[in-house]
C-alpha cells in the first residue's frame, strides 16, 4: 500500500464508494413465534446460530462502515484481529447473517446488517458490476498478492468475478426475504454486466483475471489462466448465479452459470473426468467450494451427468488417501500433505455437498452429516475465549499497526466463530502442529455458518403431507418439534404440530428391528423404507417417541500421521486421547451419563424459510 494512502488516513475517514448514497430499502422483519420449553441438554443448532451472530457482527470496525477484521492471531501477550486484501470474506458473512437470524430469531447488532446492506447497494457501477474503493481503505493492497489469484489494476475502484458472484447471491437472498424489486433489478443489471465481462468460447465462459479496474474489459483472445485458483473461482461464482436464478427466475443468470460450469468441468484442468482434484495438494476449501457451485447449477437444471461428477468429487474428498477422517468429520486444509491442520471452510463445503447430494437423490449421506456435525464441525465453533489470553499471558506486549489491526476485546467479539486451523483435538491446532499463532480466518466462520443453516433447514423436510426427520437433533419447526436425547439416551420425541405422514431416520448404529415407537405412550408398529422408520399418520399434539439402543465404541484412528484413541457414544465423540493442549476439544464427560439432563430454553420458529 502506498505511503500517501496511509500517511493521510485518519480513523473514521469516509470511504469513497462509487455511488454517493444507497437507494431506499427496508430490512427484513425476521418474524416468528417464540415459546419456552423444557428440552434435553443436547446439541441445539438454534443456539449455535445465535452465538454465530455475535462473531459475524462483532469482529467489525464501526469506524469503517463495519468492515470486518477477517484474521485473528496471537500477538505478544494478547489476541489481535487484522484486515487486508481478503476483505471480500465479508460477502460470505453477509450471506450468512440473515440465515442465522432465521434460525435463532436474534436481533443482535442489527445496525451491522443494515450498514452492510447499505454499503452493498452503493457498489454498483455504470456497467452493472460491483466496485470496491481504495479511497478511505488504506489496508487494501493487491499488488503481487496471493500467488497470482489477484491482478494489478488502474485507478481507485476495482471489481472481480468472485465478489460479483457473491454479491449476486446476497441480492437474491434479500429479494427472497423482502420481495423488494430493487434487489432483483440490481441483480439483473449485475448479471448482464458479468455476461459482458466474461470471455465466451463455444459453450463455455471464464474470467481471465481475478481483479479488474473500473470499466476494464476482458481480452477475448486471452488464454485460459494457468493459476488454478483463478479457474476454481468460476465454480464459486456459479453458486451466486444459480441462487439468483432460483430466487428470481432470471434466465441469463442460469445461462452464465452453465457456461462457467462447463469451463470448470471440461477446460479448467482442476478436476479429472472422475472428479479427482488435480490442483497440487488438493485444497479442500477451493475444490469443495467450486464443486458446490457446480452442484447448485446441476441441481437447478437436473443434469444427472453433472450431479454424478460432483458426487465423485465428494467421494474423492472422503477417501482415506486424502488424510481426512469420516468418523469425526476432520478434513485437512490440503489433501496429501503431511501434518496438516483442518480448515473449517473445507469441512463446511463437504457438509453442504452431503446435504444437497442427498436431497438430489444422488447419494444417501445423512449418516456422514450426523457424524460430522456432532463432532469436528460443532466442536470447531468457539464457545469460550479466556484460553486465548492464558496461552500467551507470559509474553511481552508487542506493538500493532492500528490501520490494519486491533486488540480491542478480541476474544469476546469472536465467540461463536469457527476455527481457521483446528487439529482433531484442539481448537488452536495451528500453534500445536505447525508452530504458528493463527486462530481464525473468518472465511471459515462465513462458510461454517452457511453449512450450519443448510443442515438445520433439512433436519426436517416437509413435502406433500409427508414429514421426514433426516437428522436426530433438537429442532423447532412449523410442522413439528424434535427433542433429541442423544447421546445420553437412545430416544427422540417428535412433537407434531401439523397432521402428516411421519418418517424418522434410524441412526446408523441401530439395527432396524431394535427401534420401537409409541404415539402418546401407546405402541405403534413400524415399517421401513431404507433407513427410515415409517411411523404413519400423526395429528397435531401427538408425541411420537422412538427408542433404540445406544452404547460406547472405541476406535484407534490415524489422522495426519498421528494416532488417536476415540470413544464414541452413538455418533458423539465423548473422549479423545491424546487430549488437546490449548483449547481442548471434546470436553464431554457428561454425555457418558445414561439419563439426559434437561434445561429450559426459548425456541423460535421463523415465519420464513430460505432454500439455501
Amino acid at each position: 500500500m502506498s505511503t500517501e494512502r496511509t500517511s493521510s488516513w485518519k480513523k473514521g475517514d469516509p470511504i469513497g464508494y462509487i455511488q454517493e448514497k444507497a437507494p431506499d430499502f427496508e430490512m427484513p422483519s425476521y418474524e416468528g413465534k417464540r415459546y419456552e420449553v423444557l428440552v434435553p441438554d443436547t446439541l441445539n443448532l438454534q443456539e449455535r446460530a445465535s452465538l454465530a451472530i455475535n462473531c459475524l457482527t462483532g469482529m467489525t470496525d464501526p469506524y469503517a462502515d463495519y468492515e470486518i477484521y477477517w484474521y485473528v492471531f496471537l500477538h505478544g501477550n494478547r489476541p489481535c484481529m487484522s484486515r487486508d486484501l481478503n476483505h471480500q470474506v465479508q460477502l460470505i458473512m453477509q450471506r450468512a447473517l440473515p440465515l442465522m437470524r432465521i434460525i435463532s430469531g436474534s436481533d443482535q447488532n442489527m445496525e451491522v446488517e443494515q450498514k452492510w446492506l447499505e454499503v452493498l447497494l452503493r457498489l454498483q457501477g455504470p456497467d452493472g458490476l460491483f466496485y470496491y474503493p481504495l479511497e478511505g481503505r488504506p489496508w487494501i493492497s493487491y499488488k503481487g498478492s496471493s500467488e497470482g489469484q489477484y491482478d494489478d489494476f488502474e485507478g481507485n475502484q476495482y471489481t472481480g468475478p468472485l465478489n460479483n458472484g457473491w454479491s449476486l447471491a446476497i441480492l437474491g437472498l434479500y429479494y427472497e426475504l423482502t420481495g423488494n424489486k430493487l434487489f432483483k433489478e440490481m441483480g439483473e443489471k449485475l448479471v448482464d454486466g458479468m455476461i459482458r465481462h466474461a470471455v465466451h468460447r463455444e459453450d463455455y465462459a471464464f474470467y481471465p483475471k481475478g481483479i479488474y479496474g473500473l470499466s476494464e474489459v476482458s481480452d477475448p483472445d486471452t488464454p485460459i489462466p494457468s493459476v488454478l485458483s483463478k479457474n476454481l473461482v468460476m465454480g464459486w461464482t456459479t453458486y451466486g448465479l444459480a441462487h439468483f436464478f432460483r430466487a428470481t427466475g432470471y434466465e441469463p443468470a442460469l445461462s452464465l452459470a452453465g457456461e462457467l460450469t462447463r469451463f470448470v468441468w471440461k477446460h479448467s484442468n482442476c478436476y479429472s473426468a472422475d472428479g479427482v482434484w488435480l490442483m497440487p495438494g488438493g485444497h479442500y476449501p477451493w475444490h469443495c467450494g467450486c464443486l458446490f457451485g457446480i452442484l447448485e447449477y446441476a441441481a437447478a437444471v437436473k443434469d444427472e451427468e453433472l450431479l454424478e461428477f460432483v458426487r465423485k468429487g465428494y467421494e474423492y474428498g472422503k477417501a482415506p488417501a486424502q488424510n481426512g477422517n469420516v468418523l469425526i468429520g476432520f478434513f485437512p486444509e490440503n489433501a496429501h500433505f503431511a501434518n496438516q491442520t483442518g480448515e473449517i471452510c473445507g469441512v463446511s463445503f463437504m457438509l453442504s455437498m452431503a446435504v444437497k447430494l442427498s436431497l438430489a437423490g444422488v447419494g444417501d449421506y445423512w449418516d456422514d452429516i450426523d457424524r460430522w456435525v456432532r463432532n469436528h464441525f460443532t466442536e470447531s465453533q468457539l464457545l469460550s475465549y479466556e484460553w486465548m489470553y492464558n496461552v500467551v499471558a507470559d509474553q511481552p506486549k508487542l506493538p500493532i499497526n492500528e490501520i490494519t489491526t486491533t486488540d480491542d476485546r478480541v476474544g469476546e467479539r469472536n465467540v461463536g466463530g469457527f476455527a481457521g486451523w483446528p487439529s482433531p483435538n484442539d481448537f488452536f491446532g495451528n500453534r500445536q502442529i505447525q508452530g504458528g499463532n493463527a486462530i481464525y480466518m473468518h472465511c471459515c466462520t462465513g462458510e461454517g455458518t452457511m453449512a450450519l443453516y443448510r443442515v438445520w433447514e433439512k433436519i426436517l423436510n416437509y413435502h406433500d403431507g409427508k414429514l421426514k426427520v433426516n437428522l436426530l437433533f433438537n429442532c423447532a419447526s412449523l410442522w413439528a418439534d424434535v427433542d433429541s436425547y442423544i447421546p445420553y439416551e437412545g430416544r427422540v420425541d417428535v412433537k407434531v404440530k401439523k397432521a402428516c405422514e411421519l418418517e424418522v431416520r434410524i441412526p446408523e448404529w441401530v439395527k432396524p428391528d431394535e427401534c420401537a415407537c409409541t404415539i402418546n405412550n401407546a405402541g405403534r408398529l413400524l415399517s421401513l423404507d431404507g433407513r427410515y422408520a415409517k411411523v404413519g399418520g400423526v395429528k397435531p399434539d401427538d408425541i411420537a417417541t422412538l427408542t433404540f439402543p445406544i452404547f460406547e465404541r472405541k476406535d484407534e484412528v490415524l489422522i495426519e500421521g498421528r494416532k488417536y484413541t476415540i470413544v464414541r457414544k452413538g455418533n458423539d465423540m465423548v473422549k479423545i486421547d491424546p487430549p488437546g493442549k490449548y483449547c481442548p476439544l471434546y470436553q464431554r464427560a457428561h454425555y457418558r451419563e445414561n439419563k439426559a439432563r434437561l434445561r429450559k430454553i426459548q425456541r423460535f420458529v421463523s415465519q420464513q424459510l430460505i432454500d439455501w
